[in-house]
């Protein structure tokens, strides 16, 4: 049986004194991140030791990116780093959040009139867009 539960490597290859054994946890900032997160953030800086402003400075994206990272364990390292004052927010999609829906729903639109017009229907603007056709 080992001692330390760590899936992280250990570069010295023996610990060192001052290295928290299991039922120790917590003494470091790393440790109080779940495993899975923290043998991702291990393998991302190729070491077993990192701090929470070197994962703030990565960003979202790169975190996003990262293997083994999904969104429940960026979620879990956001509130890990806000609990340290740091902020780890998604970047917004390019021209807004509301730009992204506006042209996938003008897309939607134009294929279904297209498609209206292919089946012989005659399909006049509207004036209103809240308007919902009817007398």
């Amino acid at each position: 049986m080992a001692d330390d539960m760590s899936d992280c490597p250990d570069t010295a290859g023996t610990p060192e004194p001052s290295a928290p054994r299991q039922g120790e946890r917590g003494s470091r900032p790393m440790d109080k991140l779940p495993t899975l997160q923290r043998n991702a953030l291990c393998k991302i800086f190729d070491r077993p030791e990192f701090q929470p402003e070197e994962v703030a400075a990565l960003g979202y994206r790169r975190l996003q990116q990262a293997e083994g990272i999904g969104l429940k364990g960026l979620n879990e390292i956001t509130a890990w780093l806000n609990a340290f004052g740091y902020a780890l927010a998604p970047p917004e999609p390019e021209g807004g959040p509301r730009q992204a829906v506006h042209k996938k729903a003008k897309k939607n639109i134009e294929l279904a009139v297209r498609l209206l017009r292919t089946h012989g229907y005659l399909v006049q603007p509207g004036n209103d867009p809240s308007s919902t056709g009817k007398a």
